[in-house]
This record gives structure tokens, sequence and C-alpha cells, in this order.
């Protein structure tokens, strides 16, 4: 399995640049910041030029099939990953699409075979007359992907600013350490530098406490909080050893658990004593299956200024189990099961349709996704080389 963090150091985040693909002009904006993307990852010439080839091929079966769509790029370390998003035709056979020569559009039909080729990870979901969302991964020739364990979850995300915003209010991250992993999603107050600042400083506190329960957490951030603006904060921690994880959450921003029991304890601060057979916010009713999303419930205020009381829910983990975290940027009228196979994809297709069907695109916009087990996908550790587009 690979593992989906970042870096050795075992972190992942970050932001997206979102390209809007309507004509040649958008196509040429995003291949610029492809190559910035490039740069700060560290691609060689090579590299770069498959970075650019399988762009260009994405943009361009968006403009063919369904006229218009999104590119979404992001840097990571020593790889590029690239979205793009469409609501066109979507396709009957997706086999059938990657096979060089098939087009339905009157052209070789070369594209998404030759995507899939000069990527290092290549996924794709479509369903007909619905759209389709396409992930690939160039990495850095030479450098094989990280090694995870066997019970290490898939993390895959969206992240991305608002309109016309140079930075993002919105930051996720997710953090692993000995016993387990640490995930977080921070919505500072409104948007722009100041909300970007607030959800930066929620983020710091994690570094180096990611064994620390959610609950404790929340009551740290809170205190570095308070020279910010402030911020709705999502946390969550997985327990490896125990199968388990627990939720912690203030203001608006959303969580959802499939396929986990029913939670197995929750501790509250700040909150009187539960009565015997009582349901308090954040407790799902009934275990949730693989198909039936559980919504966890946070607690009102705002991390840094008027938070009250603190309160934790703890499920348990299994290797069908998936979670949903994202922020008020994303409508919450959503649910798996509405897209046939969709939980079956890796975490970052999951996380990418979400943001194309719901995101408000009036607000920062983040969906972090993990799953108990990695979704479908193609790996090609030692992609070929390619000429620079």
């Amino acid at each position: 399995m690979e593992s989906t963090l970042d870096d050795a150091a075992g972190s992942a985040g970050g932001t997206h640049r979102a390209f809007e693909i309507g004509d040649a002009s958008g196509v040429a904006y995003a291949r610029r910041a492809a190559a910035d993307a490039a740069r700060i990852a560290a691609l060689n010439e090579t590299d770069a030029g498959r970075l650019a080839i399988v762009l260009t091929e994405a943009a361009t079966n968006i403009l063919k099939h369904a006229g218009h769509g999104e590119l979404l790029v992001r840097p990571l370390a020593g790889a590029v990953e690239l979205l793009a998003l469409d609501r066109g035709p979507g396709m009957t056979d997706v086999s059938a699409a990657l096979t060089d020569g098939h087009s339905t559009a009157g052209t070789p039909g070369t594209g998404l075979g030759a995507i899939r080729r000069l990527s290092n990870q290549f996924a794709i979901y479509s369903q007909p007359g619905a759209g389709s969302v396409l992930r690939a991964l160039v990495r850095k020739s030479g450098v094989n992907a990280p090694r995870a364990a066997l019970d290490s979850p898939e993390i895959g995300a969206v992240c991305v600013p608002y309109p016309g915003e140079d930075v993002c209010g919105d930051g996720w991250l997710a953090l692993a350490d000995p016993g387990g992993f640490t995930f977080a999603l921070a919505d500072g107050l409104g948007h722009g530098a100041e909300a970007h600042v607030a959800a930066v400083a929620a983020l710091d506190v994690l570094r180096g406490r990611t064994g620390l329960a959610p609950a404790a957490l929340m009551e740290l951030t809170h205190a570095a909080l308070r020279p910010t603006r402030g911020a709705a904060l999502a946390l969550a921690r997985l327990d490896l050893a125990r199968g388990t994880l627990a939720f912690c959450g203030t203001g608006n921003v959303s969580a959802v658990a499939y396929g986990m029991g029913r939670p197995a304890d929750s501790r509250a601060r700040g909150l009187p004593s539960l009565r015997p057979g009582s349901q308090p916010a954040g407790h799902a009713a009934r275990p949730a299956s693989a198909h039936e999303g559980c919504q966890l419930v946070s607690r009102n205020g705002i991390v840094g200024h008027t938070m009250r009381g603190t309160q934790e829910v703890e499920l348990a983990w299994s290797e069908n189990a998936v979670l949903v975290l994202h922020s008020d940027g994303i409508g919450t009228r959503w649910d798996l099961a509405a897209w046939p196979g969709l939980a079956n994809q890796p975490a970052a297709v999951i996380a990418a349709v979400l943001y194309r069907d719901f995101t408000r695109r009036r607000d920062d916009a983040t969906v972090v996704v993990v799953r108990g087990r990695p979704g479908v996908q193609s790996n090609h550790e030692h992609a070929p080389a390619a000429h620079p587009a």
C-alpha cells in the first residue's frame, strides 16, 4: 500500500489552485500553474514534461467531451497532484475509454490512455449523464512511493480558496505517529488573509501533539487562537491499536462516518451527566453501514473566542470505514450512496466529487476523506519517460 502522507515526517496537507476550463486560455493558465508546482516539487525536466502532457490531455478531454470543467493542481513532496472535474455526459464504459484508439469525439482516442501511462497514480470516476472526475499524480523519477503499514488509512483532500483570493481561509492536516493518526480541518472565520492566519495557527497547535485526544487538542487550540479572529475546527484521532476513531468538533464544520460502529464512549466537558438511553449530539443512533452515513455533530462556538466546553465521541474503526470532514464551503445535503461505486474510489476522488457537486462557490471549500483501505487506482512506480510538451 502506498502511504498517502506527503513526506517522511508523516504529514499531509496543502491547498489546490483551481482553474476554470472553458477555452484555451484556461488551459494556458493551468499549464503555468503546473510548471510552478513542478518546480516546488523538484521535478526534473522530463517529469515536468510528463506533467504538462497529462494536464493538457485532461483539459482537452474536458473541452471536447464536457465543454466546461475545472482543473485543480497541488504540489506535494516530490510529486504533483492533478484533479480534472466536469459535469459532462460521463462515460458508460470507463475501461473502453482507457483503450488507445477509443474515441467518441472523432479524435485519435489517446487522451485517457496517455494520462494513465504517464502518471504514477491514476484513478477515474465517471457516471453517464453525471460527468467525470480524474486524478493523476506525477512523481519525481527515481523516487518510489513511500510504503505504509497495512493498517494505515488512505487520505485524500480538496482544499480551494475563496474565488479570487491568493490564500485559503481553510486548512487541513493529517499527522502520523507510532500510535495512529490525527486529522484536522480548520476554517478560519470569514475568508482571506486573516482567516488564513487563524487556520494556520489552529493547525500549528497539532504539530508535536498528535498523541493527545481530540478534546484536549481542542482546548489547547482554543487558548492559542485568542489573538486571531478564531476558527471552526474538526479534530479526529485514529488509534490503530484499539481500532477506534475519536472525534471532537466546534463550529460550522461537518463530519460524517461510514462503516463505523456505534460510538463506544462520550467524554464531555461543560455538559450535564447523561441519562441512561439518552443520545447527546455527536452520537449515532445506530451503527453506520458502509453505505449509510452517521453525522457527527460539532458543538456551537468559535475556537479562540466563544467555545462552551468540548464533547468527544468514539467510534469503532474498520477497514471498510470512511470518514468525511468538510468546511461550510461545501453543502451538507449529500450522501455517498447517491453516487454508485464512489465509496470504492480513492479518498482524493471521493473528495473531488463532493467538491465538484456541492461547493458553494462563495467561500473557501475543503473536503478531507479518510478511508480504512485504499480505493481502486492504477499505480506505476516507473512511468515511461516523455519529452516535455
